[in-house]
Protein backbone atom coordinates (compact mmCIF):
# COMPACT_ATOMS: atom_id res chain seq x y z
CA UNK A 1 0.00 0.00 0.00
CA UNK A 2 1.00 3.40 -0.66
CA UNK A 3 0.41 6.78 0.91
CA UNK A 4 -2.73 8.51 -1.50
CA UNK A 5 -0.97 12.12 -1.15
CA UNK A 6 2.92 11.37 -1.30
CA UNK A 7 2.81 7.74 -2.54
CA UNK A 8 5.20 6.26 -0.01
CA UNK A 9 5.09 2.76 0.86
CA UNK A 10 2.65 2.02 3.64
CA UNK A 11 3.15 -1.78 4.47
CA UNK A 12 6.21 -3.02 3.10
CA UNK A 13 4.82 -6.18 3.92
CA UNK A 14 1.47 -7.66 4.45
CA UNK A 15 1.05 -9.49 7.50
CA UNK A 16 -1.35 -11.02 9.53
CA UNK A 17 -1.74 -7.99 11.48
CA UNK A 18 -2.45 -5.88 8.10
CA UNK A 19 -4.68 -7.84 6.49
CA UNK A 20 -7.18 -8.10 9.13
CA UNK A 21 -6.68 -4.40 10.29
CA UNK A 22 -10.35 -3.02 10.44
CA UNK A 23 -9.48 0.06 8.42
CA UNK A 24 -6.98 0.34 5.57
CA UNK A 25 -4.33 2.73 6.33
CA UNK A 26 -4.62 4.81 3.50
CA UNK A 27 -2.29 8.37 4.57
CA UNK A 28 1.06 7.82 5.87
CA UNK A 29 1.86 9.81 9.60
CA UNK A 30 3.71 12.27 7.94
CA UNK A 31 1.15 13.58 5.45
CA UNK A 32 -1.55 13.30 8.08
CA UNK A 33 0.43 15.98 10.47
CA UNK A 34 0.29 18.39 7.82
CA UNK A 35 -3.11 19.08 8.13
CA UNK A 36 -4.40 21.98 10.53
CA UNK A 37 -7.36 20.25 12.20
CA UNK A 38 -10.02 23.21 14.13
CA UNK A 39 -9.87 23.27 17.51
CA UNK A 40 -13.68 22.90 18.46
CA UNK A 41 -13.31 23.83 22.29
CA UNK A 42 -11.77 26.80 21.37
CA UNK A 43 -13.80 30.32 21.82
CA UNK A 44 -15.04 30.58 17.82
CA UNK A 45 -17.79 32.46 15.76
CA UNK A 46 -20.96 30.03 16.79
CA UNK A 47 -22.16 30.61 13.22
CA UNK A 48 -19.03 29.88 10.94
CA UNK A 49 -16.31 28.78 13.00
CA UNK A 50 -13.89 31.74 12.50
CA UNK A 51 -11.28 32.40 15.77
CA UNK A 52 -12.62 35.72 17.60
CA UNK A 53 -12.11 37.03 21.30
CA UNK A 54 -14.43 35.77 24.41
CA UNK A 55 -16.09 38.85 24.53
CA UNK A 56 -18.38 37.84 21.53
CA UNK A 57 -20.21 35.20 20.40
CA UNK A 58 -20.28 36.10 16.67
CA UNK A 59 -17.93 37.43 13.86
CA UNK A 60 -17.94 41.14 11.98
CA UNK A 61 -18.92 39.08 9.37
CA UNK A 62 -21.79 37.24 10.51
CA UNK A 63 -23.49 40.08 11.93
CA UNK A 64 -22.94 42.17 8.94
CA UNK A 65 -24.57 39.21 7.30
CA UNK A 66 -27.07 39.14 9.87
CA UNK A 67 -27.64 43.44 9.74
CA UNK A 68 -27.27 43.02 5.39
CA UNK A 69 -30.44 40.24 5.49
CA UNK A 70 -32.47 40.87 8.38
CA UNK A 71 -32.07 37.04 9.31
CA UNK A 72 -29.52 35.29 8.39
CA UNK A 73 -29.95 32.20 5.99
CA UNK A 74 -27.14 29.91 7.67
CA UNK A 75 -28.25 28.40 11.07
CA UNK A 76 -24.53 27.13 11.81
CA UNK A 77 -21.52 25.88 9.74
CA UNK A 78 -19.09 23.61 11.10
CA UNK A 79 -15.73 23.02 9.09
CA UNK A 80 -12.66 20.50 10.37
CA UNK A 81 -9.20 21.68 9.04
CA UNK A 82 -7.63 25.07 8.35
CA UNK A 83 -6.14 26.20 4.99
CA UNK A 84 -2.74 25.71 5.23
CA UNK A 85 -0.27 25.60 2.10
CA UNK A 86 -0.29 21.97 2.21
CA UNK A 87 -4.27 21.69 2.15
CA UNK A 88 -3.91 24.14 -0.53
CA UNK A 89 -2.16 21.87 -2.39
CA UNK A 90 -4.11 19.02 -2.10
CA UNK A 91 -7.46 20.53 -2.63
CA UNK A 92 -5.75 21.73 -6.28
CA UNK A 93 -4.93 18.35 -6.98
CA UNK A 94 -8.40 17.14 -5.87
CA UNK A 95 -10.47 20.29 -7.39
CA UNK A 96 -8.51 21.06 -10.68
CA UNK A 97 -6.34 18.01 -11.47
CA UNK A 98 -9.28 15.25 -10.83
CA UNK A 99 -7.54 13.33 -8.21
CA UNK A 100 -11.07 12.28 -7.17
CA UNK A 101 -9.25 9.63 -5.23
CA UNK A 102 -8.27 12.12 -2.83
CA UNK A 103 -11.46 12.37 -1.02
CA UNK A 104 -10.75 9.25 0.59
CA UNK A 105 -8.12 11.08 2.61
CA UNK A 106 -11.18 12.75 4.39
CA UNK A 107 -13.49 10.12 4.92
CA UNK A 108 -12.58 9.32 8.47
CA UNK A 109 -12.81 12.69 10.04
CA UNK A 110 -15.77 13.90 7.57
CA UNK A 111 -17.99 11.21 8.90
CA UNK A 112 -17.14 11.79 12.53
CA UNK A 113 -17.90 15.11 12.44
CA UNK A 114 -21.37 14.27 10.56
CA UNK A 115 -22.32 12.21 13.67
CA UNK A 116 -21.11 14.32 16.15
CA UNK A 117 -23.11 17.36 14.84
CA UNK A 118 -26.06 15.94 12.63
CA UNK A 119 -26.52 12.42 12.54
CA UNK A 120 -30.14 11.95 14.17
CA UNK A 121 -31.64 14.90 12.98
CA UNK A 122 -33.72 13.93 9.48
CA UNK A 123 -31.08 16.31 7.83
CA UNK A 124 -31.44 16.39 4.31
CA UNK A 125 -28.03 16.44 2.87
CA UNK A 126 -27.70 18.96 -0.13
CA UNK A 127 -24.11 19.37 -1.69
CA UNK A 128 -23.72 22.71 -3.30
CA UNK A 129 -23.66 22.71 -7.30
CA UNK A 130 -21.30 23.19 -9.71
CA UNK A 131 -22.61 25.13 -13.51
CA UNK A 132 -23.40 22.55 -15.97
CA UNK A 133 -19.90 24.46 -17.61
CA UNK A 134 -17.47 23.83 -14.24
CA UNK A 135 -18.89 20.52 -14.33
CA UNK A 136 -17.50 19.51 -17.82
CA UNK A 137 -14.55 21.26 -17.00
CA UNK A 138 -13.71 19.33 -14.26
CA UNK A 139 -15.34 16.47 -14.25
CA UNK A 140 -17.05 16.11 -11.23
CA UNK A 141 -18.56 18.14 -8.34
CA UNK A 142 -15.86 17.59 -5.43
CA UNK A 143 -19.37 19.11 -3.11
CA UNK A 144 -21.11 15.87 -4.17
CA UNK A 145 -17.84 13.79 -3.55
CA UNK A 146 -17.33 14.91 -0.02
CA UNK A 147 -21.22 14.86 0.43
CA UNK A 148 -21.39 11.18 -0.17
CA UNK A 149 -18.91 9.98 2.51
CA UNK A 150 -21.67 11.10 4.70
CA UNK A 151 -25.36 9.21 3.29
CA UNK A 152 -27.13 9.57 0.06
CA UNK A 153 -27.65 13.17 -1.00
CA UNK A 154 -30.40 15.04 -2.96
CA UNK A 155 -30.12 17.70 -5.74
CA UNK A 156 -32.34 20.13 -5.11
CA UNK A 157 -30.30 23.63 -6.81
CA UNK A 158 -29.51 24.48 -10.00
CA UNK A 159 -26.29 26.99 -10.71
CA UNK A 160 -26.18 29.54 -13.08
CA UNK A 161 -22.54 30.18 -14.40
CA UNK A 162 -20.42 32.52 -13.07
CA UNK A 163 -16.56 34.14 -12.62
CA UNK A 164 -15.26 31.41 -10.17
CA UNK A 165 -15.19 33.07 -6.35
CA UNK A 166 -11.18 32.55 -6.03
CA UNK A 167 -11.24 35.30 -8.36
CA UNK A 168 -12.94 37.87 -6.45
CA UNK A 169 -12.72 40.24 -3.33
CA UNK A 170 -14.13 39.65 -0.55
CA UNK A 171 -16.32 42.34 -0.49
CA UNK A 172 -17.45 41.15 -4.66
CA UNK A 173 -17.97 38.22 -2.98
CA UNK A 174 -20.40 39.05 -0.87
CA UNK A 175 -22.20 41.17 -3.07
CA UNK A 176 -21.99 39.08 -5.89
CA UNK A 177 -25.86 38.43 -7.19
CA UNK A 178 -27.34 34.93 -6.86
CA UNK A 179 -26.38 32.04 -9.36
CA UNK A 180 -28.77 29.37 -7.75
CA UNK A 181 -32.67 28.56 -7.76
CA UNK A 182 -34.67 25.47 -6.64
CA UNK A 183 -35.99 22.69 -8.30
CA UNK A 184 -38.12 21.93 -6.41
CA UNK A 185 -41.33 24.19 -4.70
CA UNK A 186 -41.47 22.51 -1.29
CA UNK A 187 -38.21 21.80 0.02
CA UNK A 188 -37.40 19.90 2.93
CA UNK A 189 -37.15 21.21 6.60
CA UNK A 190 -34.06 20.80 7.91
CA UNK A 191 -31.36 21.00 5.17
CA UNK A 192 -27.80 20.01 5.89
CA UNK A 193 -25.25 21.68 2.61
CA UNK A 194 -22.07 20.01 2.13
CA UNK A 195 -19.18 22.46 0.28
CA UNK A 196 -15.40 22.26 0.06
CA UNK A 197 -14.22 25.27 1.52
CA UNK A 198 -15.90 27.95 3.43
CA UNK A 199 -14.22 31.47 2.96
CA UNK A 200 -17.43 34.45 2.91
CA UNK A 201 -20.03 32.17 3.60
CA UNK A 202 -21.59 34.03 0.29
CA UNK A 203 -22.55 30.75 -1.45
CA UNK A 204 -23.61 28.41 1.13
CA UNK A 205 -25.99 31.75 2.53
CA UNK A 206 -27.17 32.41 -1.18
CA UNK A 207 -28.15 28.81 -1.60
CA UNK A 208 -29.48 28.29 1.74
CA UNK A 209 -32.16 31.41 1.09
CA UNK A 210 -32.84 30.03 -1.97
CA UNK A 211 -34.05 26.79 -0.07
CA UNK A 212 -35.65 29.03 2.82
CA UNK A 213 -37.61 30.58 0.08
CA UNK A 214 -38.49 27.17 -1.20
CA UNK A 215 -40.52 26.02 2.43
CA UNK A 216 -37.41 24.59 4.18
CA UNK A 217 -36.75 25.84 7.99
CA UNK A 218 -33.61 25.37 9.10
CA UNK A 219 -30.53 25.36 6.88
CA UNK A 220 -26.93 23.95 8.23
CA UNK A 221 -23.71 23.82 6.54
CA UNK A 222 -20.39 21.52 6.54
CA UNK A 223 -17.62 22.24 5.01
CA UNK A 224 -14.10 20.29 4.64
CA UNK A 225 -11.96 23.94 5.48
CA UNK A 226 -12.41 27.30 7.06
CA UNK A 227 -10.40 29.54 4.99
Amino acid sequence: MHCLICFNTLHEDTTWATLFESKEEIVCESCNEKFERLDLEKHHCQRCMKPISHEVNLCGDCVAWRERMGIDPLSRNISIYSYNEDMKDLMARFKYRGDYELVKVWEQEVTQIYQHYFAGNDFTIVPIPLSEERLSERGFNQAEAIAQLIGPTQSLLIRKHSEKQSKKTKLERMRTSNPFRSKIRNAPRHILLVDDIYTTGTTLRQAGQVLLNSGAQQIFSLTLIRS
